[in-house]
């Protein structure tokens, strides 16, 4: 470290916080990189697998290409300076890239369609994205550290504190990409921001290294500090001296260091290796478990956005003080190699106990709730997530930092060994990313997957070559007793894999699938079969085979010529199998987009024959139908087909990844993907929505769509789900000619308020005006106050969360009940049906529906609260319109 002036340990201060700054960038960088290219290319873990491996290998080659020429380098802090400037300059670029390659995509997946070519054509796109700043990003250690390290025996210590410092600023600039920044500024801004920090991070570097006086690496690394010669007085260069040094340093390039007395001091010849080994096994094992504990919680978490941000930040938090502490332990005149068995061994057990402390935390795998605010409920998942994986985090994230010290004997130049390192252990990093992304979860599954990384360890421990000593000796046989707990500790098969009672009722586990995405689940309850994705997210269930009928029903009621459709999920089959029904004989075209192949394979195997009956109307099997295993916003970005109708499923607001599907450029992609008749119909549980988000969709789609609709899909109060239909310019509801009257007199003849649950109403292209709630398009002015949610800025993936922690158990949040159904009123007096431009084809009778059915809703209400008077008066009311009487 530079050392002895004040100007020295001035210079010190100002590096290590351009490599914290560099740090807070770089995770910014990552965050937002990984999210804006996965709606390019689809939100799967294969797409999101190819863009980290390309980004990791950006980071590799430029840890190795740097660490090899900086140690020829001149003046190494302006090279750190040209490199940050180069990191700015290409983050600016992927802007301009990334709108070319939105227009480049879509032909290239129309030419070679979805398979393992496609998989292959991301990786190489995803490289020319991000690899020119990731390049740059992997020769800042290695370049600084050649500024940092003046002398070898300080060469383990310093190079551990900038790994620390460069991790906690990574944190630091995670907690802030995945928390606040996105919501506050948006995606741009954001990136934005960390493009300035680069380039203001460039210009005190390019400060500091006019000042920088050049300082040979110092090879002695066996004098103590008192054997070193006093330090020279500080001497000031004129600039001309200065390039005269460099020019001079250039052209005798001789490396920093040739010691005398390398022989001597040589280590074990399988030292070197030994330490490039471990370097990539710790890069492998932390990543590829950095995945197994992302799927770990997501079996105990709601699963949002901030939810999967907190892992990140812990990982990267106990990486940091790994580091800082290493940097401590680098102190001690201690074995390294033996220090090293030591933090291998004990990690490789924390790694084998995880799995009992997440059961014992979790009480069996139940899910993380809190009646608190979102702040206790995020404290929650940290305190959670600390006690489980911060042991296996803290002490393997020594490992490498640890290998500096380790590293010493060898130093030749600091660059050039910070740079192989580096390069070792993103090498690893990306193997182990995808290894564990793509096969290991799959053939292994969770808690096999996690056994294995941490016999990994434990061999790594044994090959260590250590002195023949007691110490080693006795080392040697604690790698053994360590592989003996593994194997009895942890045994993967009697582990259980989801939560065995997650909605509070008795339910049997039927089968399960751990794939490379979630845990898919069947199970069996009084409600029948469902299928569910991590213990606590249902898709659906046999005993709502009705209601998930007429998600598919209402639309093609309404426009009952339509040909072709396409669903936007999949879940049990039960929706799109039902446009296959023969009642709807037009239908000629089903395809259906599913992200996660283990809910196909349930939903063939289990949905397909309930005691003889398929709920899936033939899906899979029929010719008209095409299951589609794909990203289905992704779809119609890149497809060229157009539809009648597109039909996008119900989809929980608050987890990751579904705010997207509420965004402008989604609903515009749909828009184009439309036939010149044809509807968007996007389902909404607004027992899982709040107003405020309600009103931010309705906003969104209102800005893309000419006319939007809104239509409930029951009138049951506390559960409601509606539908926003999005029309093509020109295009109202089609006529129906119809004859109900009768069939509407006779369904209420003899009935009263007594009767509205047992009421059976005949439903039809003409009576389906009963759904009906509004134009929200004329009603626009009820939205004008909120946002529009787009993919730059993300509100609905951020404030929802956050608004489902606002409600009480007596006062849920949700925009459900009495005011959803005077909201319906409102959309009725700004904009009453019989002047509605969506209804002008429909008659003076069918005008009456819409109202009958927000009297039907509100006597449903007042039944539910136990209001008799005002029940009897919404039937009243009902029983007028619904008659035309």
């Amino acid at each position: 470290m530079i050392e002895g002036s004040a100007a020295g340990r001035h210079e010190t201060r100002v590096a290590l916080g351009l490599v914290f700054a560099s740090g807070f960038a770089a995770l910014i960088y990552q965050v937002l990189w990984m999210k804006q290219i996965g709606l390019l290319f689809g939100n799967t873990s294969h797409a999101a697998g190819t863009t980290l491996a390309s980004f990791f290998a950006g980071l590799a080659l430029g840890s190795w290409f740097f660490g090899r020429r900086v140690a020829t380098a001149p003046n190494p802090m302006r090279t750190y300076a040209w490199l940050e400037a180069g990191i700015a300059v290409t983050a600016l670029l992927y802007f301009a890239v990334m709108a070319l390659y939105r227009w480049i995509y879509p032909p290239i997946f129309q030419g070679v369609g979805p398979g393992a070519l496609l998989t292959l054509i991301k990786f190489g796109l995803s490289l020319l994205l991000v690899f020119p700043p990731a390049f740059c990003m992997g020769g800042t250690i290695p370049v600084i550290g050649q500024f940092m390290v003046r002398e070898r025996r300080h060469f383990g210590r310093i190079s551990a504190l900038m790994y620390g410092l460069n991790t906690l600023g990574a944190a630091l600039g995670a907690a802030l990409a995945g928390f606040y920044l996105p919501l506050w500024l948006g995606f741009g801004l954001t990136c934005g921001l960390a493009i300035l920090l680069s380039a203001l991070v460039a210009l005190v570097a390019f400060r500091l290294s006019r000042s920088a006086r050049p300082v040979a690496f110092q090879a002695n690394a066996a004098a103590a500090p008192e054997e070193m010669p006093a330090q020279e007085p500080e001497v000031r260069l004129s600039r001309q001296e200065r390039r005269q040094l460099e020019r001079e340093h250039k052209r005798r390039r001789t490396p920093a260091l040739k010691p005398a007395d390398a022989s001597a001091n040589s280590p074990p010849a399988g030292g070197r290796r030994a330490i490039l080994f471990l370097g990539f096994v710790s890069g492998f094992g932390v990543l590829a478990l950095e995945v197994l504990w992302t799927r770990l919680f997501s079996q105990v978490l709601e699963n949002s956005v901030y939810t999967f941000a907190a892992i990140l930040v812990i990982v990267l938090i106990c990486l940091a003080l790994g580091a800082l502490l290493s940097s401590q332990l680098a102190r001690l005149k201690a074995p390294p190699f033996l220090v090293l068995t030591g933090l291998i061994l004990a990690g490789a057990v924390a790694v084998t106990f995880t799995p009992a402390i997440f059961l014992a935390v979790t009480d069996g795998m139940q899910v993380v709730a809190s009646t608190g605010s979102w702040f206790s409920y995020i404290l929650l998942i940290f305190r959670t997530g600390f006690i489980t994986i911060g042991p296996s985090a803290l002490l393997l994230g020594m490992i490498f930092p640890y290998l500096m010290k380790v590293e010493e004997r060898h130093v030749k130049s600091p660059g050039l060994s910070l740079g192989q390192l580096a390069a070792a252990n993103t090498a690893g990093a990306i193997l182990g990313a995808l290894l564990c992304g793509f096969l290991l979860l799959d053939a292994l599954k969770l808690w096999g997957s996690m056994q294995v990384i941490a016999l990994v360890y434990i061999a790594a421990a044994l090959l260590l070559p250590l002195r023949w000593d007691r110490a080693s000796f006795a080392a040697k046989a604690a790698c053994l007793g360590v592989l003996l707990i593994n194997g009895l500790a942890l045994k993967p098969d009697r582990l259980p894999v989801l939560s065995t009672d997650p909605l509070g009722v008795e339910e049997r586990l039927v089968e399960s699938w751990e794939g490379s995405d979630c845990t898919v689940a069947v199970t069996d309850s009084r409600y029948g079969l469902a299928i569910k994705i991590n213990s606590h997210y249902s898709l659906g269930a046999t005993g709502s085979y009705m209601q998930e009928k007429f998600q598919a029903d209402l639309p093609l009621m309404v426009y009952p010529e339509t040909e072709s459709l396409f669903f936007l999920g999949v879940g049990t089959g039960t929706t799109a199998g039902s446009a296959l029904d023969p009642r709807h004989s037009k239908v000629q075209r089903v395809v259906a987009c599913e992200l996660v192949p283990e809910v196909i394979t349930a939903a063939k195997k289990y949905m397909t024959d309930v005691q003889g009956f398929d709920t899936t109307d033939g899906l899979f099997e029929d010719p008209r139908a095409e299951v589609l295993i794909e990203d289905g916003r992704h779809y119609l970005m890149a497809t060229d087909q157009r539809f009648d109708i597109i039909n996008a499923d119900l989809f929980v607001p608050f987890r990751s990844g579904a705010g997207s599907l509420y965004t402008r450029e989604h609903f515009e992609n749909a828009r184009k993907r439309l036939s010149p008749d044809g509807v968007f119909v996007q389902w909404l549980p607004l027992y899982q929505l709040t107003e405020n988000e309600f009103s931010i969709i309705a906003r969104t789609m209102v800005e893309v769509f000419d006319q939007v609709s809104l239509w409930r899909h029951n009138f049951q109060p506390g559960d409601e789900i509606v539908a926003l239909i999005g029309h093509q310019p020109g295009c109202p509801l089609p006529a129906s000619d119809l004859d109900s009257s009768a069939d509407k007199l006779l369904a209420v003849s003899g009935k009263d308020h007594r009767d509205l649950m047992r009421l059976s109403l005949p439903l039809d292209p003409q009576t389906i005006l009963l759904f009906y709630g509004g134009n929200l398009t004329a009603a626009r002015s009820l939205f004008e106050d909120h946002p529009v949610n787009t993919d730059n800025r993300p509100v609905i993936e951020y404030m929802a969360p956050r608004s489902y922690r606002r409600g009480t158990v007596d006062a849920p949040p949700w925009f459900t009940g009495k005011p959803f159904a005077d909201f319906v009123d409102k959309l009725q007096q700004i904009c009453p049906p019989d002047r509605d431009p969506l209804l002008v084809n429909r008659t003076k009778a069918n005008h009456r529906l819409p109202l009958a059915g927000s009297a039907f809703h509100h006597a449903r209400i007042a039944e539910v609260e136990g209001d008799d008077e005002s029940a009897r008066k919404g039937w009243e009311k009902f029983v007028s319109e619904w008659t035309d009487r």
